[in-house]
């Protein structure tokens, strides 16, 4: 047929054959000139089409069968061929179709399913009869197989990707590590000046009325006396007992699991509650997140039996427990809060350090050392600590988790 190649390639059939480019060549040549560009067109690595109008497929090279595995090509003959592609390649053929060649990357797998990757070029064919004409009469469609450069790409974008990941993750544990270091150094001075001033006041006060004990021949004030050195003793003792405690959360080795907070807060409600029956204790549903057990529960204990103590002079105590969860940060806090005495918010900064007390010991008993003993346990864990409060409004402790 005039102007169709023996692959089905609709050609025009105006030019030359010795010289294709000038396009002046005898009539009598046309067959030889067909079988010379059947050879190139069929020779061709790529995936050579020609697509009508419409978008139907009208031949195929060869080469473009066997790279699309195409068995029977009369199976694909006629074919929509849009329907291959997305939204981009209708773009790129509405161009082609007004003229003007176009060009995409595409996704397209082959008739048997293998997945390839392609770029494909669209240019418009002039009707051969009809040279003049400002519509093109086909449209050929020139598909080459990048499968393996898109997913070298792919491959190098995604380790890209793993390494900025992993230089973020770096840079993170660092930032955390030197976070930890200054906290370290700051709980060295605390303890430090715990050592120098704060664990001396109760020997003062021994060898003070220890003095006056065995000076005085008044057996009241000697009794007196003794009482203030023993119960100086026992604030000394519970002072360093702290210290202990204190020190091993920072040494001990944690043993990091899934841990439900909410059967960590019933064994802290079952064992503390009972020493506060007027108590109204509520919770919420509380999360489960990675953690050494005995460490958090630990922690809430602390908490809670704290809101105890600050709340037990009030008629209607209530303690109530609750989680929020930050999906940006990527974090749980809880909150432990009462209606108890709770604090002057300017001295709240201090609360959080060793032997710190905003209550005075004829009030609320302690030794200063809970709180800070909480810091250290929740900054291990990544977290942080926080507290809110007025005086004789309550307050809420909080502390953050990595979810």
């Amino acid at each position: 047929m005039r102007g169709m190649s023996e692959s089905g390639l609709r050609l025009p059939v105006s030019g030359t054959a010795p010289d294709l480019l000038t396009g002046d060549v005898p009539v009598s040549d046309q067959q030889w000139r067909e079988r010379y560009l059947t050879g190139v067109h069929n020779l061709s690595a790529d995936c050579i089409k020609v697509v009508d109008r419409d978008g139907r497929l009208q031949s195929m090279n060869l080469r473009g069968q066997h790279a699309m595995q195409v068995d029977d090509y009369s199976v694909c003959h006629g074919a929509d061929w849009l329907s291959f592609w997305r939204e981009v390649m209708l773009k790129a053929f509405a161009v082609a179709s007004a003229g003007t060649p176009a060009q995409f990357t595409g996704f397209c797998p082959t008739l048997r399913g293998e997945p390839r990757w392609w770029d494909v070029t669209l240019a418009p064919l002039p009707d051969p009869a009809r040279p003049d004409a400002t519509a093109p009469y086909d449209l050929i469609v020139i598909s080459r197989d990048v499968t393996d450069r898109v997913n070298a790409q792919q491959a190098l974008e995604a380790l890209n990707a793993s390494l900025a990941d992993e230089v973020a993750r770096q840079t993170e544990a660092l930032r955390n590590e030197k976070q930890l270091l200054l906290q370290t150094n700051e709980e060295l001075e605390n303890i430090t000046y715990a050592m120098s001033h704060d664990l001396l006041t109760p020997v003062r006060h021994l060898l003070s009325f220890a003095r006056l004990a065995r000076q005085t021949t008044d057996t009241s004030k000697r009794d007196r006396y003794l009482g203030i050195i023993e119960t100086s003793a026992v604030n000394l003792s519970g002072m360093i007992d702290g210290v202990m405690r204190f020190s091993r959360a920072g040494r001990c080795a944690l043993r990091v699991q899934p841990v439900d907070l909410n059967d960590l807060h019933t064994e802290v409600q079952r064992e503390l509650h009972p020493a506060a029956p007027g108590l109204q204790w509520t919770v919420s549903p509380l999360p489960t997140v990675p953690g050494d057990p005995q460490a958090l529960r630990s922690i809430l204990a602390i908490l809670c039996r704290n809101a105890l103590k600050y709340t037990r002079n009030r008629p209607d105590p209530h303690l109530h427990v609750s989680a929020h969860h930050d999906p940006q940060a990527r974090t749980w806090r809880i909150d432990v809060q009462d209606n108890g005495a709770g604090f002057d918010p300017d001295y709240g900064h201090k609360l959080f350090r060793l032997f710190q007390r905003l209550h005075h010991q004829n009030e609320f008993e302690g030794t200063g050392t809970g709180l800070a003993l909480v810091r250290r346990v929740v900054t291990r864990h990544g977290g942080t600590v926080h507290a809110t409060g007025r005086p004789g409004q309550g307050a809420t402790f909080s502390f953050t988790l990595p979810e």
